[in-house]
């Protein structure tokens, strides 16, 4: 047709000039609607990965729970409101893309500072709390640059809206934005910190956030040059180092996880350097804690097969295979680096002769066996004082006495500083529900070792037994202590009741550890 021509070069001619009209230059109405998608759809990434990231970052210094978790969520949240305000307002005011890759560099420079100064900066915070400290983190290592990343959407939903209907747009944009999204949550869990670890993986995302913006002012050939040298260099950032007391360390899917040794002192920790998973001498077979109480099950029942639920580094394991070799043990650990490190700096005979571990959630796990068994240790912590809520609630107990024989013993450890022993009491009203007789053997350092047996049994009969400890002098010696400790557990009525329904076992935690201090 004579008159197609001319119909395209008007439709041109007013694209053109509406773009000039409304600041946005012809050739960018052509050429960059592609780059804008594409930094939409990254930033959403790197968003998410830093907040990833960041839950990882606090472990060791604010803990695990869901109350540094929620915090920090609510601070990102307000950080990107912040950002997509602000991104609308910079949008309706600039006249071309360039302004928004100028904040992405921002974004990624402010990064590359918050590598040199965030250690410093939580150290400062470690004693302030899972609210306050978490908040003031959050607010000095990421909120700006959150902030900055946020003004990406509203930006180019502006850009390409002078181009396109809105409401397209805006779709296109956040459909983007949220795959990447996705993509950064998935490619952050299950590969850069469970491989890299944490601080690789913010490296990575600071050279990631000035890669894009460097991309976005290609044309400015000096600025995007030292754009991309800062990015290099933020991936070449020297490792961290440790205190002489950090023997090893890494992190897994799980865990950040660190072995500790001082003088004839080796300990693990998991997250939360105040708080031991496992203390022991070296070399030595009793561990002078909590976990030498455990060594007391196959005095107080007969024992073929024990589980134990939660590995660790094998303390209590190796302490009751000391006191009876002939014990087939079967160890349940969700964590394999965690098991790895029993074996390599704890002499856990992981994989052979009697103990046989599995890699698996301890409640899983339980379902999908069909094994009983005579002996049932729980020691199960997430990093610090706080036990997985779904493992200390009826519906669990349930499950565990349905693989306890006939005469058999569950013994689980609750960490418990308060005077009012909140926690010890509704988790021994928990399990009094499943359990008819339930006692604990308490510490001076807050930890119990509670007794749970799915038969009739009178505290006279558990002294009768502990009287009987056949072993060596300290075997005998903390059969002693226990006999002289060892009170029944009868909560008060009213006593909270933990249920996969409701079990505030970290709001108690919370009140336990405020309490303390």
């Amino acid at each position: 047709m004579p008159f197609e021509p001319f119909l395209c070069y008007k439709s041109l001619l007013v694209t053109a000039t509406w773009g000039f009209a409304k600041g946005l230059a012809p050739g960018e109405v052509r050429s960059r609607p592609f780059l804008w998608l594409v930094t939409a759809a990254l930033t959403g990434g790197i968003v998410m990965s830093l907040e990833l990231a960041a839950f990882r970052l606090y472990a060791p210094y604010f803990g695990y729970s869901i109350y540094v978790w929620g915090t920090m969520i609510s601070v990102v949240m307000a950080a990107l409101a912040l950002g997509y305000a602000l991104g609308g307002w910079l949008a309706d005011r600039s006249r071309s893309g360039t302004i928004l890759y100028v904040v992405i560099v921002s974004s990624g420079i402010y990064q590359l500072a918050a590598l040199f100064v965030e250690r410093p900066i939580l150290r400062w915070l470690w004693q302030s709390g899972e609210f306050f400290g978490t908040t003031i983190a959050s607010l000095i290592i990421f909120v700006p640059t959150m902030t900055a990343l946020a003004v990406t959407a509203p930006f180019v939903i502006r850009l390409l809206a002078r181009a396109e209907h809105i409401g397209i747009t805006a779709g296109k944009v956040y459909a983007l934005s949220t795959a990447g999204s996705i993509v950064g949550i998935l490619l952050t869990a299950f590969y850069l910190v469970p491989r890299l670890g944490t601080r690789m993986t913010l490296q990575i995302l600071c050279a990631s956030t000035l890669l894009v913006g460097a991309f976005g002012l290609v044309k400015r050939t000096a600025a995007a040059a030292a754009i991309f040298l800062a990015a290099i260099g933020a991936l070449l950032l020297p490792k961290l180092t440790y205190s002489p007391a950090v023997l090893w360390t890494t992190e897994s899917a799980y865990n950040w996880v660190a072995v500790m040794h001082h003088d004839d002192l080796r300990w693990l920790v998991l997250n939360h350097p105040a708080y031991s998973q496992t203390t022991r001498k070296v070399g030595a077979i009793w561990a002078g804690s909590y976990s030498d109480d455990f060594a007391l099950g196959p005095t107080l029942v007969p024992a073929h097969r024990m589980l134990a639920l939660g590995l660790g580094a094998g303390g209590a394991i190796t302490s009751t295979l000391a006191v009876a070799p002939q014990l087939h043990v079967d160890a349940v650990e969700i964590d394999p680096k965690v098991a790895d490190v029993a074996a390599r700096y704890f002499g856990l005979p992981v994989g052979g002769g009697n103990l046989s571990v599995h890699i698996a959630d301890a409640r899983p796990w339980l379902a999908s066996s069909s094994q009983t068994f005579d002996l049932v240790q729980v020691d199960i912590y997430q990093g610090g004082p706080y036990i997985p809520f779904y493992l200390i609630t009826r519906e669990f107990f349930e499950e565990v006495t349905s693989h306890i024989n006939r005469g058999g013993l569950l013994m689980m450890n609750v960490y418990d500083t308060s005077r009012s022993h909140e926690l010890l009491l509704a988790t021994a009203s928990t399990l009094r529900l499943v359990f008819p007789s339930v006692f604990v053997i308490s510490r001076s350092d807050g930890n119990h070792v509670v007794l749970a047996f799915p038969g009739q049994v009178s505290l006279s009969d558990i002294r009768q037994r502990l009287s009987r400890a056949d072993g060596d002098a300290a075997l005998r010696a903390i059969a002693a202590h226990a006999a002289d400790d060892v009170r029944e557990l009868i909560p008060p009525a009213g006593t909270t009741i933990f249920t996969d329904d409701r079990a505030p076992v970290e709001e108690i935690t919370r009140r336990m550890l405020h309490s303390a201090s």
